[in-house]
């Protein structure tokens, strides 16, 4: 059945990243743990822990998630006819709206109780204001670069983001003995262990 909005929780436990592409919906982001980066036109967005991110239908955007990530997605039907924000951007989130979050993340309701939520929410979402800026930690994604110098991200962020960099090489059609040797040096045994642990493969 086709609601005007629904909502859903993800555990995100891979590296996921999602191709750039339009939306067919807008699309509101929570994060409840974990990392989600945004991209619109060059520019990558960090979501960070108890960060909502809007993005309206139509929004060319592609997402990653890291590993080990929860987020609450709520998506509103392009027909829906309550004046949404038109520009993509981090949401400040009322008080209701959080409880209404915290509400539907226990998934105790159902299907009409969470119905009956989901229309309050989306009334209060014709309220919502978004504001795009760079964070400090968007500031550093944005800067690293694979064979660059030190980075202020952590290791860890940083294997994700290589990983992520060597899997698009692969998929644009480069060799995966040449991906390897350029991004790890040619350690075949290292990069197929990051690979399991963080692609799932």
């Amino acid at each position: 059945m086709h609601y005007a909005i629904s909502h859903q929780s993800l555990r995100q436990e891979f590296l996921l990243s999602t191709p750039r592409r339009k939306l067919l919906k807008h699309t509101l982001l929570y994060v409840r743990s974990g990392l989600v980066l945004a991209k619109l036109g060059k520019q990558e967005y960090a979501i960070e822990k108890g960060e909502a991110f809007w993005l309206p239908f139509d929004a060319l955007c592609s997402l990653t998630y890291f590993p080990g990530s929860d987020i609450q997605v709520i998506e509103l039907s392009s027909r829906v006819t309550s004046p949404l924000p038109k520009q993509g951007g981090f949401a400040q989130l009322e008080e209701l709206v959080l409880a209404i979050f915290n509400k539907l993340s226990q998934n105790a309701a159902n299907n009409e109780a969470q119905q009956a939520i989901l229309t309050v929410l989306r009334h209060e979402l014709a309220t919502l204001k978004t504001k795009l800026y760079e964070s400090t930690l968007t500031r550093h994604i944005n800067q690293w670069k694979w064979d660059g110098d030190k980075s202020a991200l952590s290791n860890e962020q940083q294997l994700v983001l290589k990983i992520r960099e060597a899997n698009k090489m692969m998929l644009s059609g480069q060799k995966r003995e040449q991906v390897i040797g350029k991004l790890f040096g040619g350690d075949d045994a290292t990069f197929s262990q990051l690979e399991a642990l963080l692609l799932g493969k």
